[in-house]
């Protein structure tokens, strides 16, 4: 679901149009989300709009060194059967040779890695190496639902954390799942960039559990000044090689290896992989301002009061320190103080053009869509991936989506006209808005009104709970 903060219509964003809401995403927990009042079908398989981006890479498929070769099969004697099926199947479409990552290694370098470079305590590398391989192989398999934690394992947790200084229970432990926003992310570089996925498996998974990434601030939405300052304000380690290069250092929380070693033991159908708990956790942390707990799926708010999800620009952030693209946090949608969606920001074809122009550019659309009551009062919301356009023989037009919450293992769907004047927010390339949008720098402004935003509500909530104290004592 999504959740309005206190700041409501004030049109400080990149797009002078835009209207920042704070909406979150978390999981709607319902695999039709019949509340959605969207139909949706799985999508039959089509080359033309489901063969992963590779980047101007020539694809490769056949191990063309003794380096390679050696590589390949000290993996397969790691993993299973079904597994080193997968494997060659990841070389023959042109993945496994794929050298689209961050620092040019390929996808075969990087599970190398894996297989021969020591994992953090309690992580297993054949687990590590046959969940990597099934989630580059078929990205529509990553979950958001978190597993379990065994009865058994909940006391040595509970008294660890209360050492720590925090009081939970096992209630606390049983979460649903507001990862959305971070399990689109992981979706999208699973599904766009293997090698780059499998590069940040190699790294968070290791003794280190540590991304470096080297960022081109020329690629970003925002100046480099900007960059350093949002950088600072999210608390996210980086330093400068170059005036056009930042390097960065993404991690997971503190307590996601424990959710990472149990999904490691105990992980049952549909839930996420060990993978997917440091992936996600990474993502959730750093929109969160390092405050994130993958324990109870909490975090420190620090722009309004809600303590799950991360708001649209926490998580506009996450996406591009994660791609290394930048993305500008557009928002469609108007939604009033009372959160009543009252209109849009622009004409939905110009909302229709945005999506277009960013699947034809190579890049996957992570959007934010609210479903409403009657009334138009937004009741919840969730963020899902479009990544391309189908039309039927009727002329009828669909996204083609996925969904990390929706329980099914394919691509699903949605009638354009449908789910177009839901779309609350999207991340969309500077380049596909620089000629329909006005554009103003803003982002110090913003998120220096959110807080302040933040602290007159505390402050107003704080006389309140005064007058009722001072009313129940003269009662």
């Amino acid at each position: 679901m999504y959740n309005i903060s206190a700041l409501n219509n004030y049109n400080v964003n990149m797009p002078k149009a835009n209207t920042l809401n704070g909406l979150k995403g978390v999981s709607n927990n319902n695999a039709t989300n019949p509340a959605a009042g969207i139909s949706h079908t799985n999508a039959i398989y089509n080359t033309q709009y489901f063969m992963p981006s590779f980047g101007v890479n020539q694809i490769r498929t056949s191990l063309s060194s003794r380096d390679e070769k050696n590589k390949y099969n000290e993996i397969s004697s790691i993993i299973d059967k079904k597994a080193r099926k997968d494997l060659q199947e990841l070389l023959k479409n042109g993945k496994l040779l794929n050298a689209n990552s961050n620092d040019g290694t390929t996808t075969l370098d990087n599970l190398y890695t894996i297989a021969t470079v020591k994992r953090a305590q309690g992580l297993d590398k054949k687990n590590i190496l046959e969940e990597t391989i099934k989630a580059i192989k078929h990205p529509y398999i990553i979950p958001q639902k978190f597993g379990d934690i065994p009865v058994n394992l909940q006391p040595e947790i509970i008294n660890h954390e209360t050492a720590q200084g925090k009081n939970i229970s096992s209630y606390d432990l049983d979460v649903k799942s507001s990862t959305c926003p971070a399990a689109s992310i992981e979706f999208d570089i699973a599904h766009r960039m293997p090698a780059e996925f499998a590069r940040m498996v190699a790294g968070l998974t290791s003794e280190d559990m540590c991304i470096t990434k080297k960022i081109n601030v020329n690629e970003l939405s925002q100046g480099l000044l900007d960059t350093v300052w949002m950088l600072n304000e999210f608390g996210t380690e980086h330093k400068m090689e170059n005036w056009n290069t930042l390097v960065v250092k993404l991690r997971p929380d503190r307590n996601a290896i424990i959710r990472a070693r149990i999904q490691n033991s105990y992980k049952d159908p549909d839930e996420r992989s060990l993978v997917d708990v440091l992936m996600q956790s990474t993502f959730m942390n750093v929109g969160a301002q390092n405050t994130y707990d993958s324990l109870i799926d909490k975090r420190i708010p620090k722009y309004n009061d809600d303590d799950s999800g991360l708001i649209d620009i926490e998580k506009n952030f996450a996406e591009e320190l994660a791609t290394g693209k930048g993305k500008v946090c557009v928002t469609y949608q108007k939604i009033d103080d009372n959160g009543r969606l009252v209109g849009y920001e622009c004409d939905q074809s110009e909302t229709l053009s945005h999506i277009q122009n960013t699947l034809n550019g190579g890049d996957n659309v992570i959007i934010g869509y609210t479903y409403c009551d009657s009334d138009n009062n937004v009741i919840g919301g969730h963020e899902i991936t479009i990544i391309g356009i189908d039309t039927d023989k009727k002329g009828q037009k669909y996204f083609i989506c996925n969904d990390t919450d929706d329980g099914i293992s394919d691509p699903i769907k949605y009638r354009v006209d449908e789910l177009l004047p839901k779309i609350h927010h999207a991340g969309i390339p500077k380049s596909v808005l620089v000629d329909n949008v006005e554009f103003v720098e803003g982002w110090k402004e913003l998120m220096q009104i959110y807080k302040e935003s933040k602290t007159q509500s505390e402050l107003q909530n704080s006389l309140q709970n005064n007058r009722l104290s001072v009313l129940t004592q003269a009662a």
